[in-house]
This record gives structure tokens, sequence and C-alpha cells, in this order.
């Protein structure tokens, strides 16, 4: 690893660290509105992180690279986000519409989603509730288009 990558690398140690410890000292509720309607909710529990997307239309915002990722890469990167969270004490649930989706970090409890993951830190609250997540990004990156 050269010094400049080692550099890159403990700066973002440094930032997730300071990251982990405000979130895990914060509680409290941020709203997120569009158009005067709320669209995201972000609720801080201690070590653990609720993420409710009421309205999805607002996930058409984020630019994506490609919206052809498989469902190999999307577990990969899953699995380097929850075992990120995991290793810095945190959680987060995300929710649709109020109702749990899915869980990735040191709270997650995953029984067939490991076998497909190889990772501990990921579990399906509701199969139901991450499919119709998935159909509302696909509508929100169509809406974009």
């Amino acid at each position: 690893m050269t010094e400049e990558n080692i550099f890159v690398k403990n700066d973002a140690s440094a930032i997730l660290d300071g990251l982990a410890t405000i979130v895990k000292r914060s509680t409290g509720k941020i709203s997120i509105k569009v158009n005067d309607r709320t669209a995201l909710a972000l609720d801080s529990k201690g070590s653990t992180l609720l993420l409710n997307i009421i309205d999805p239309t607002i996930l058409g915002i984020v630019e994506q690279e490609s919206n052809e990722l498989g469902l190999f890469e999307k577990l990969k990167a899953a699995k380097k986000v929850g075992t990120l969270l995991d290793n810095k004490g945190l959680s987060i649930s995300i929710l649709r519409k109020g109702k749990k989706a899915l869980s990735i970090g040191r709270e997650a409890t995953p029984i067939i989603i490991s076998l497909l993951t190889g990772s501990n830190d990921i579990q399906i609250d509701s199969i139901t509730q991450v499919a119709k997540l998935d159909i509302d990004i696909k509508k929100a990156n169509e809406n974009k288009n």
C-alpha cells in the first residue's frame, strides 16, 4: 500500500469513527421534506438509526452509474456496509412507509440471507417490504429519466 493510500484510509477511518461516535451519542428525529411533503424521516436511537422512506420518489434524486447492477453486486455492497456498521457498533433499519424492510449492522440477526451473502450483518425483516422498496426505486429511477 502506498503512503498516499494509507493516508486516505486513515482519513476515512477517522471520519467514520467520528460519525459513529456522533450517532451513538445522538437521539432525535429529522424529517426531510420535498415540495412540502415529508419524503424521509430519520430517527436516531443511540446506536440504531431508523431510515423511513415515506415518499419513494425521493430515491429518483440519487444519481446512479448503472441501474443494471446484478444481485450479487448489490449483495456484495450491502455486505461491506453491514460489516462496516457492525465494526462501528451501529445498525440501520430501513423502513418503507413506516414498515420495517431490512436491518443492516450490529443488530441484524439473519437466518436465510446469511447463506446468500456470507454476512451476519444483513437481515431481511419483510420480504414484501423489500420487494416493494425495490419496485419503488425502479419507478423513481424511470421517472427521473
